[in-house]
Order: C-alpha cells, then sequence, then structure tokens
C-alpha cells in the first residue's frame, strides 16, 4: 500500500470511487441523473483544473481510495464554471429524482466560494473504498495532501462535509480539522498548514 501521484490511468478508477463512496460514504449507483455526474462535479475535474492535485491509496497497483482538489479554490471555480462544466452539461440529462440538484448547483459560480476560502484558499475531497476505510489510509493521505500544500505555499485548506455523515464529521477532528461554519446539512472544515512540519514529509509529491 502506497501513496502515490495520480495518473491518467487512474481517472476511470478515481470517478469509480467517487460513486461509490458518493452517498455519505455509501454506494451512490442509480441515485443521480446519470453514474457519471458526480465524478464530473466532486472527482475528475481536479485532474485538469488550475491548482489541481490527486494522489491515490495504491494497492497492489490499483487506486482504492484518493484525496484531491486545489491550492487555488477561487482560480479553480472560475475554471470549472467557465471552462469545465459547459463542457460536460451536454453529457448529463436532467432528471426529476430527488437528488437532482447536483446539475444546478455545479453551474454555480459561487458553489465552492464560502467563507473558509480567504484564510484556507485550498480545499479537498478525500474517498476510500470501504474495505480500505479504518486502516489509517485517511491520516495518511490528509498528511500527503497537507505536506504538498505547504509545498506550494499553501497557508490553509477546508473541506465541507455532510452533517448526516457521521464517519466523516468523527474523522475530522482526529485528522487535525476545526469546523469553521456550517449549514443546516453541512460543515465546513478547515486545517492550516504548518509549513515545516508538512515539508518534513512531502517527498517531492508535487
Amino acid at each position: 500500500m502506497t501513496i502515490r501521484p495520480a495518473g491518467p490511468a487512474d481517472r476511470e478508477q478515481i470517478a469509480r470511487i467517487c460513486l461509490l463512496t458518493g452517498r455519505q460514504g455509501g454506494d451512490a449507483t442509480g441515485l443521480f441523473c446519470d453514474d457519471t455526474a458526480l465524478a464530473d462535479v466532486y472527482a475528475t475535474p481536479y485532474l485538469d483544473g488550475p491548482g489541481g492535485f490527486c494522489l491515490v491509496w495504491d494497492v497492489d497497483g490499483e487506486a482504492r481510495g484518493y484525496v484531491l482538489g486545489t491550492s487555488d479554490t477561487e482560480a479553480f471555480q472560475r475554471w470549472f464554471v467557465e471552462e469545465w462544466w459547459p463542457s460536460r452539461v451536454p453529457l448529463h440529462t436532467p432528471s426529476t429524482v430527488d437528488d437532482a440538484w447536483l446539475l444546478p448547483s455545479a453551474a454555480d459560480p459561487e458553489r465552492m466560494l464560502g467563507e473558509a476560502v480567504g484564510d484556507y484558499p485550498a480545499h479537498l475531497h478525500i474517498d476510500l473504498l470501504p474495505d480500505q476505510q479504518g486502516r489509517g489510509a485517511g491520516r495518511a493521505l490528509i498528511e500527503a495532501a497537507c505536506a504538498l500544500l505547504a509545498a506550494r505555499g499553501v497557508r490553509g485548506v477546508h473541506l465541507v462535509a455532510e452533517l448526516a455523515n457521521e464517519g466523516a464529521q468523527a474523522f475530522y477532528p482526529k485528522a487535525g480539522f476545526e469546523a469553521v461554519d456550517h449549514t443546516e446539512s453541512t460543515v465546513t472544515w478547515a486545517r492550516g498548514i504548518d509549513a515545516r512540519r508538512n515539508l518534513r514529509s512531502e517527498h517531492s509529491l508535487t
């Protein structure tokens, strides 16, 4: 088991992991208008967008989890709504399912620009397949991502997790995050980047 930067051959598996963990940590297959939409919003754009990064949890040559995000949320949001999402919209047909909010949410030019962005300009997403959870992979991926961001000179990182995802809500405080904002359904978690500490474990992951 190793952590390594994602490569082009990992794209399909990254999308699959996103789908299989996209329902509060469980399988989101069949939940949205199609089974590729979720990854087109929350996973694969980070392989292409400004400041994007993706580190995978590799088991026997296959990605079984990842941490991905961007070091510049504002630049990434602009690129997402101006370039990425217009190219993906024709691939997804809106439906009347309960979670049809996904497509209009993706088109919102303010979606990623919460109050945390000022102090914590990077953001990330982390997902692990069920058979890799509880093995320390999540903590290891977070530390590797923070090391990468430290090498880029980023001062802080944040993420938004569903309140109903009890596993995520329990995990992030243990990984050095603190709650900085919340809504009725989500909590924003943030962590400052300690360059001196994180650079020691960076090991050329940039």
